[in-house]
């Protein structure tokens, strides 16, 4: 409160009345219109001072906070899950409507992809491509259910030892039992007659059925547990199938000295042997079945019902006892390439025939 009196609409302070502490109430001449305006203004102020300090002290309303249950239904907006029943209406359309073309771009797009292919024939084979033009050569008996390995251990004395290869090679020759849709080729017959550029161009003829008798003949077959039980072990090797893939004839001079008093044209033979020097000196005499190897009426492949895959039987016939003998398969044809490091050619496997008898006399 200032002490002191107006004049003229100004203040003047009475430092004489100040000093002698004399207080003057002193008001200013106002209009009442003014003094109205100031009123209100005043009261204004006054509700704004009031809300501010309810705000600073904590005592605002606080808005009331959805729960989960409001979230899943609000009876009082009428929502589930935050939508209408007209917004969920027109959001389930959009998304049919967003699907069904989408579907129909994709299936439209597969349609144009399945057409453009064959489904005997890939688009690119041969040499240059994923596929290749050298084939590779595989064994059985093969575990899948070890995959990585490539021991053939077994005990000619206990069935137990080998089970599991007899009945990997019964699976393997169930397939030639069936002989349907297939024809006996003989004299230049082939399946180069109804095979060309990959596919089959005649659809009434049939491709080349396989004889296993020569494998009957050398005990190499289910009536002899595949040579197991003999302690003469058989293992069969194949070719990959290459569609279109033919095996071409060494030149007369150019026949590699491993097959060449058993090779015969436009087939494909094969020599196995100790895969080291000390392996070589232990892996006995071993039997060609047939000794040409496989013969090459059976090429070209070609996607087709009842294809028999060409085979043929290695046989060991005096493996040591309670010795690891690691072998190496090679193939032998002019367009096949052999190269250890990269396998192209040539499988590896080792025999290991037990002797729990033996081992024991030979540890007294």
């Amino acid at each position: 409160m200032y002490r002191g009196y107006y004049k003229n609409s100004v203040l003047i302070p009475d430092y004489g009345t100040i000093n002698q502490h004399k207080v003057f109430n002193v008001q200013p001449s106002v209009s009442p219109r003014a003094h109205n305006h100031t009123m209100a203004k005043g009261e204004n102020n006054g509700k704004l001072n009031e809300e501010n300090n309810a705000l600073m002290n904590g005592r605002a309303k606080k808005p009331e906070q959805n729960n989960f249950s409001s979230f899943i239904y609000n009876k009082n907006e009428g929502t589930c899950l935050g939508r209408t029943a007209k917004s969920w209406c027109q959001i389930t359309i959009f998304y049919i409507i967003f699907y069904a073309i989408l579907a129909a771009f994709w299936i439209g797009c597969l349609y144009i992809f399945l057409s453009t292919t064959d489904p005997q024939l890939p688009r690119f084979y041969g040499k240059g491509t994923i596929i290749g033009a050298n084939p590779g050569v595989g064994y059985q008996p093969w575990l899948k259910e070890d995959p990585e390995s490539t021991l053939i251990k077994f005990n000619p004395k206990d069935p137990k030892t080998y089970k599991r290869y007899v009945e990997v090679l019964d699976k393997y020759f169930a397939k030639y039992e069936n002989d349907n849709n297939t024809r006996v080729c003989s004299g230049s017959e082939s399946n180069s007659d109804i095979i060309k550029d990959g596919k089959v161009v005649d659809a009434n003829m049939q491709p080349c059925r396989f004889d296993l008798s020569p494998f009957q003949k050398a005990g190499c077959l289910k009536s002899n547990d595949y040579g197991f039980k003999t302690g003469t072990p058989c293992v069969v090797l194949s070719l990959n199938r290459l569609i279109g893939w033919v095996p071409e004839d060494f030149a007369a001079g150019d026949v590699p000295k491993e097959v060449s008093k058993r090779y015969r044209a436009k087939n494909i033979a094969f020599h196995c042997a100790g895969t080291h020097k000390h392996d070589q000196e232990h892996e006995g005499p071993i039997e060609y079945v047939p000794p040409e190897g496989i013969d090459g009426r059976f090429y070209p492949y070609a996607v087709m019902d009842n294809y028999q895959q060409p085979i043929t039987v290695v046989k060991f016939k005096k493996l040591p006892l309670n010795r690891l003998v690691m072998i190496e398969c090679k193939a032998y044809a002019k367009n096949i390439e052999r190269d250890r490091i990269s396998g192209l050619g040539v499988v590896n496997f080792e025999l290991f025939k037990v002797d729990d008898a033996a081992k024991k006399e030979k540890e007294l």
